[in-house]
């Protein structure tokens, strides 16, 4: 009873293993990255390769995996390559990263290649949440921008046009004032003027009454 139980035991030992070896690359990839979306070490400690893993290696610094798709597949020899689509949450915000899930063929079991792989992801990761925070930085100068033209139009503005027309309201009567004044100098000045005037007239006629003589002597002495 013993015996055939461990036989039994053996054989059933031997399937699983030959059902672990003869897993694609894709499916490895799959289970793999199934592991690091649902954060169980477990999981992605056994599709991985032993030395591309520490014992200690923390899952929980990975952003949310909310989605994962697979492209082109490349094999070659014992090593193989698969263009991966992750859609992460980054600051609340769902960002697509494109990397490749690295495997290695060992004794006929493909695992991933851990480090190499996930290190695109911390890298995609960082630059995501670093353009995130341009992004928010860049939010936040154009609203403060946005706040101090609306406070110029709101006070500024206002001050501005009341202190045109302070300047207006001052300045205009006196200028105002200064053309009045001028007006009057100037009809202060017109008999003057109007003096002078005739003078030059009279003493114009009488330079013309002396020429006349001049002339009508001249015009007898012809004849």
């Amino acid at each position: 009873m013993n015996r055939h139980f461990y036989v039994l035991l053996f054989l059933l030992c031997g399937v699983l293993m030959s059902c672990e070896s003869i897993r694609t690359p894709m499916q490895v990839s799959e289970h793999f990255w199934l592991g690091i979306k649902t954060k169980n070490i477990a999981l992605v400690k056994k599709y991985s390769l032993a030395d591309s893993i520490d014992e200690t290696e923390d899952l929980s610094s990975l952003e949310n995996v909310t989605s994962i798709s697979f492209g082109k597949i490349i094999i070659d020899g014992d090593y193989s390559e698969i263009e991966t689509t992750l859609t992460v949450s980054v600051n609340e915000k769902k960002v697509d990263i494109k990397l490749k899930t690295y495997l290695k063929n060992n004794n006929d079991v493909w695992k991933v290649d851990y480090q190499k792989t996930v290190l695109q992801l911390i890298v995609n990761q960082n630059m995501a949440e670093v353009f995130g925070d341009i992004e928010k930085m860049t939010a936040e100068v154009t609203e403060q921008i946005e706040e101090s033209v609306k406070e110029i139009k709101e006070k500024v503005v206002p001050e501005i046009k009341s202190e045109i027309e302070d300047i207006q309201d001052k300045v205009l009567p006196e200028i105002n004032s200064k053309i009045e004044q001028a007006e009057e100098k100037l009809l202060e000045k017109l008999p003057e003027f109007k003096n002078i005037f005739d003078k030059f007239l009279r003493e114009l006629e009488k330079s013309l009454e002396e020429l006349m003589p001049v002339e009508e002597e001249a015009k007898t002495q012809e004849t």
